[in-house]
């Protein structure tokens, strides 16, 4: 029994062999797993790292570049105050002449109108004076006329009148010649 105890024993030594190199060779696989790993993440992190120093010194000089522009934004917004208060005196002055134009297209208007007007009564007054001159010439005709007529009518009194004292001088001499 003894050798069958020693062989049995050997077996299970063997077994035990055995099961101790599998579970060995899947540590060893499982190290070797997590030393790859840990080289991966290692590189991963060393490649990290240097990014970090990468925009580290990016920053530094984005930091610089930000404060370059925020100079810059101040400058361009100053100037665009300064062009924004240009641009509204513009439009004022703007606004300002469109007033003064409407004004003065108001008073335009209202110099046509007035001049339309005047041209009215002047066409009035006009038409008015050719008929008082027409009236004056025909009543200038008429006192032509008149004249003449009292004119011819006082010669005809006067030759009346010179007959009349004719006619009584010889009446007055048939009359002195009769008695």
């Amino acid at each position: 029994m003894a050798k069958a105890e020693v062989a049995n024993k050997d077996t299970r030594l063997g077994e035990i062999n055995d099961e101790l190199a599998r579970i060995l060779a899947e540590k060893m696989e499982f190290l070797t797993k997590t030393l790859n790993e840990t080289q991966r993440t290692t590189h991963k992190i060393a490649q990290i790292e240097l990014e970090i120093q990468r925009h580290t010194s990016q920053y530094a000089g984005y930091e610089d570049e930000v404060k370059s522009l925020e100079k810059e934004l101040g400058t361009l917004n100053e100037r665009l105050k300064v062009s924004t208060e240009e641009r509204d005196k513009r439009q004022q002055e703007k606004y300002d002449k469109e007033k003064e134009l409407q004004r003065l297209d108001w008073e335009i208007s209202d110099k046509v109108k007035s001049n339309d007007q005047a041209r009215d009564r002047i066409k009035t007054l006009e038409s008015d004076l050719e008929k008082h001159d027409a009236e004056n010439k025909r009543l200038s005709s008429r006192v032509a006329v008149l004249e003449e007529g009292v004119e011819r009518m006082r010669k005809v009194r006067e030759e009346y009148m010179a007959k009349i004292a004719g006619l009584d001088q010889e009446m007055k001499g048939l009359a002195s010649t009769k008695e």
